[in-house]
């Protein structure tokens, strides 16, 4: 059994949270002893004590550690967190994109350093994860993408009474994802939406009336769509001043949730050219991105893999192992 399924058929059984009430732990909503111990049991992240940290097994591709854990996995840490967590925890969704800009920004290192989530948004992440493997080595087990990960906390909210907060993307975004999710899940706890005025977002006066909205809607899980590394140098700013459990940068899914962007077909997403489809649509903002810095930086990581990977080889030799 999934841990997923452990904690929607316990929770389940719970009565709705009232609005203005947070879980206390996952015994208050029926998970017995058992089901707890199976949870923390979990081979897909292992705690190493019980405490408001957790320990996911994790993998390197360029300059992060990505977090070994499939969609339904990250779902119900991400609902541990939200439950046993007394102080706040960011989630990463990365790409390509974050890998390249990791080379050169200390405070986007920072934001990857101190997650306690680091899931592979884009398909190049896991090949990378999987090429150059000594043997009985394990790569990503599967992508986790931010716009999926929305559709999929939206769904357990339906269940739990989770509430979720839209912050950010373009104007009317989040109100058209907030429509979209409460119609396909009914019971979904949306609390709250919020698209901070461009041309006031940096300011004083703003970035407080962003913090008052925020607490004044007491969500557990805060989704936050202003791009990167924007939305994740926001997250680490604040997030100690938010009364939140859990946050996280969410990109361009809320234009992708409520139809107002078109997304990849799933071969598309499959065959790891999202990106690409991304960019057609808008190309005068994404070619510099993609063409310009992605694609030149994804030869050099491959090469350098390729060499760290031949002096490991290098080390088992010597020393009389075989890769």
């Amino acid at each position: 059994m999934s841990i997923l399924n452990t904690i929607d058929r316990t929770v389940a059984r719970a009565q709705r949270v009232s609005d203005g009430t947070r879980l206390d732990g996952l015994k208050s909503i029926g998970i017995d002893t058992p089901d707890i111990d199976l949870l923390e049991r979990s081979s897909s992240y292992a705690p190493r004590h019980h405490t408001n940290s957790f320990d996911v097994d994790s993998i390197k591709v360029g300059g992060a550690s990505f977090s070994a854990i499939k969609m339904q996995d990250a779902v119900a840490f991400i609902t541990l967190l939200v439950q046993k967590g007394t102080t706040p925890h960011h989630v990463v969704t990365g790409n390509l994109d974050h890998l390249y800009r990791l080379e050169h920004d200390e405070e986007f290192q920072q934001v990857y350093r101190s997650a306690s989530l680091v899931l592979p948004d884009g398909m190049p992440v896991v090949w990378l994860s999987r090429l150059f493997r000594l043997a009985g080595e394990q790569g990503l087990p599967e992508r986790v993408a931010g716009s999926d990960l929305l559709i999929e906390l939206a769904r357990h909210s339906s269940i739990s009474g989770i509430r979720l907060f839209l912050l950010g993307g373009e104007p009317g975004a989040a109100d058209g994802t907030r429509a979209v999710l409460e119609n396909r899940f009914p019971g979904c706890v949306i609390c709250g939406t919020y698209c901070p005025p461009r041309h006031l977002f940096n300011t004083a006066e703003e970035q407080d009336q962003i913090r008052k909205i925020v607490r004044a809607a007491n969500p557990d899980i805060l989704l936050v769509a202003f791009g990167a590394p924007k939305q994740e140098k926001w997250i680490l700013r604040n997030k100690a001043l938010l009364g939140v459990p859990v946050l996280m940068g969410v990109g361009g899914s809320f234009e992708m949730a409520s139809g107002m962007v078109a997304r990849a077909p799933k071969l598309i997403q499959t065959l790891g050219m999202e990106w690409a489809f991304r960019m057609l649509q808008d190309p005068g903002r994404l070619w510099r991105r993609y063409i310009g810095n992605n694609l030149p930086f994804l030869f050099r990581l491959l090469i350098r893999t390729l060499q760290e990977r031949r002096a490991s080889t290098d080390q088992f030799v010597s020393r009389g192992d075989r890769p």
